[in-house]
């Protein structure tokens, strides 16, 4: 049997911790829906897991867009990808550099800590690994131009979230709750943001952007910075997704809550004794997953909604071009709705 990644472990178990007293009531809704017409097999083994991509024991992946045109060296996991190139990385601290669309290795490097999370922008990979040290590695000069210990790391909720770009800066989440803004140009001069207190668990699970909005979570609060601005919104958050200016935040404890960009609520909906893991928007409807496999549909203003069953969540939920992957199962989203 493939091992998980070590540094991959521990989302499995603070996922399934969630739910573990054994006097929780269960999400038991009376009247569901057979989702067997929109599931197949796909008969693979996934065999590491991150928050843009899933690895199968084969070598195959998905990505947020669907699955890879080619598969990778043994023992390495999808990171990210560009235009241009494809980062994968294994447990030991090496990573493979690949060009994405011939799927041919460029480049291999090693580095000192395995790598939790990392963003491509030109040439050059903005990273994080083990023991929060921050880096940025040229591909063109084949070398690590920057390379220091940002922060001390307690424990890892290992959803982390990978860096993004905005606008001419390039926004790094760290596994202390800090966000490093950086100008690539001047890439010493990064300012840290903090946006979390918390010792435990409290790197960044979720980082996006709606306009001039930096959108980041924790697992215990919804963060939206703009000039001038920081506002918060208090949960355990299983998940975040956003369509258009409207970001759709789930609780761990069965609630979903549609925000404004500025954490305005908007709509909220409570299923009773739900343990909501993922969450997708996708062509005007909302998908939220239970882990015991209640699929809910919603419309926009969370009011309509429809229930499928497609079976218990045992080890991964994962949304991929439109479809959502579960263990060793794939669901057509597009083919169930709320009505």
């Amino acid at each position: 049997m493939k091992r998980f990644p070590k540094v991959l472990l521990c989302a499995f178990a603070c996922m399934l911790m969630l739910g573990a007293c054994s006097d929780r009531k269960y999400f038991e809704p009376k009247n569901t829906h057979s989702a067997s017409f929109a599931m197949q097999d796909t008969g693979k083994e996934a065999v590491a897991i991150m928050r843009d991509g899933i690895t199968f024991a084969d070598g195959s992946f998905l990505s947020k867009k669907g699955s890879g045109g080619f598969k990778l060296l043994e023992g390495y996991h999808y990171v990210t990808q560009s235009a241009r190139y494809l980062l994968a990385a294994d447990d030991k601290g090496d990573i493979a550099i690949y060009d994405r669309k011939s799927g041919k290795v460029l480049q291999k490097k090693s580095l000192k800590m395995p790598l939790v999370s990392a963003g491509i922008r030109g040439d050059r990979i903005f990273y994080i690994q083990q023991d929060n040290i921050f880096g940025i590695y040229s591909i063109t000069a084949k070398k690590s131009i920057v390379e220091a210990k940002v922060g001390r790391a307690f424990a890892i909720d290992t959803r982390i979230a990978n860096p993004i770009s905005l606008g001419n800066l390039v926004v790094v989440p760290t596994l202390d709750g800090k966000l490093l803004v950086i100008n690539p140009l001047r890439p010493r001069g990064a300012r840290g943001l903090a946006i979390g207190k918390e010792y435990n668990l409290n790197n960044i699970i979720y980082l996006s952007k709606i306009g001039r909005f930096i959108i980041a979570a924790t697992p215990r609060k919804l963060i939206s910075v703009a000039p001038g601005a920081m506002r918060k919104y208090s949960a355990a958050i299983a998940d975040v997704a956003i369509s258009g200016n409207t970001i759709y935040l789930l609780s761990v404890g069965g609630e979903i809550v549609k925000l404004s960009p500025g954490l305005r609520v908007l709509a909220k909906r409570k299923f009773q004794y739900a343990r909501f893991t993922t969450i997708a928007v996708l062509r005007g409807k909302i998908y939220a997953l239970d882990r015991s496999g209640a699929l809910v549909v919603l419309d926009p203003t969370l009011k309509r909604s429809r229930i499928y069953d497609i079976g218990s969540v045992e080890n991964y939920a994962f949304v991929s071009g439109g479809r959502l992957y579960k263990d060793k199962e794939v669901i057509e989203l597009s083919k169930l709705s709320y009505e």
